[in-house]
C-alpha cells in the first residue's frame, strides 16, 4: 500500500478530543486554522492566477457577446435594405415591408402578412404571383382566387407528432 493512503487510514483511526466543545473527532476530519496570516505556498499562487485567467475570459465574453450583438443589429439593417431590393426587383411597384413577405413558391410565389413587423397586428394577408405563361399554374392561381373571395376556406392547426404522423386540431 502506498504510502500516503496508508498515513491517511492511519490519521482515521487516532482520535481527537476537541478543545473547544470536547466532542471526540478523527484527525483526518480535524479542520486545522492559523492564527495569523498563512505563508503563500505555489497553490495559493496557481490559485489567484487562475483566478485572474478566469475574469479575464469572462471579460472577453462579455466583448465578444457585445460585438456579436452589434454585428447582428448591423447584419438586420444590412437585410432589410438587400430584401427591399431584391423585392422590389422581383415584385415591381411592391408596397409591402419585406419582412412581411414570405416565400412559398408553389403556386403561389409569396404571401405578406401586412402589419406583422411594423405593427403589432396584422390587418391584411395578400397572396402575390410572378406572372406566367403555364397555363395549369395559371388555372390554379384562379382557383385558389376563386376560394378566398367566395370565403370557402378554414383555419386548422396541424401539429406533427414524434413518429411524424400529422393531426389536425379541427377538421
Amino acid at each position: 500500500m502506498s504510502s500516503p493512503l496508508l498515513l491517511f487510514q492511519q490519521a482515521r483511526t487516532i482520535l481527537c478530543l476537541c478543545p473547544c466543545c470536547g466532542e471526540i473527532v478523527r484527525l483526518s476530519d480535524l479542520k486545522l486554522r492559523l492564527k495569523g496570516e498563512a505563508p503563500i505556498t505555489w497553490l495559493d499562487k496557481y490559485q489567484q492566477r487562475l483566478s485572474g485567467l478566469e475574469k479575464r475570459e469572462a471579460h472577453f465574453d462579455e466583448i465578444k457577446r457585445t460585438l456579436r450583438d452589434m454585428a447582428q443589429e448591423k447584419g438586420r439593417r444590412q437585410a432589410r435594405s438587400r430584401v427591399r431590393k431584391i423585392v422590389e426587383s422581383a415584385l415591381p411597384g411592391c408596397k409591402y415591408h419585406p419582412q412581411d413577405i414570405k416565400a412559398v413558391m408553389h403556386p403561389i410565389d409569396y404571401i405578406a402578412f401586412c402589419g406583422m413587423t411594423e405593427g403589432d397586428r396584422i390587418d391584411k394577408i395578400v397572396c402575390m404571383s410572378i406572372k406566367t405563361d403555364d397555363r395549369t399554374l395559371m388555372g390554379v392561381r384562379k382557383d385558389i382566387e376563386r376560394t378566398v373571395d367566395s370565403e370557402c376556406y378554414s383555419w386548422n392547426v396541424a401539429r406533427v407528432l414524434d413518429d411524424g404522423t400529422v393531426r389536425c386540431a379541427r377538421e
